[in-house]
């Protein structure tokens, strides 16, 4: 991707008692934090003229789903 960095997908089953301890965990581990990064190529300009330089973008970070399971299968 743009930033050269891979993803992570979690599929976390836990009772319903635990969710908020889990969401907590998460929270706490999977926060979000600010890098600087070159771009390797000018958008919609000239290449000749493009001078590269650090720009601040915002990585890391978690999206968290809470889903009721009503049925699993494990085989």
């Amino acid at each position: 991707g743009f930033l050269r960095e891979g993803n992570t997908t979690l599929l976390v089953g836990v009772e319903e008692e635990q969710v908020d301890e889990v969401v907590a965990l998460i929270g706490e581990l999977g926060c979000s934090r600010e890098k600087l990064v070159t771009p390797l190529s000018a958008v919609g300009g000239p290449m000749d003229s493009y001078v590269p330089y650090p720009v601040e973008v915002t990585v890391g970070g978690a999206t968290i789903f809470v889903l009721p399971v009503e049925q699993y299968h494990r085989f």
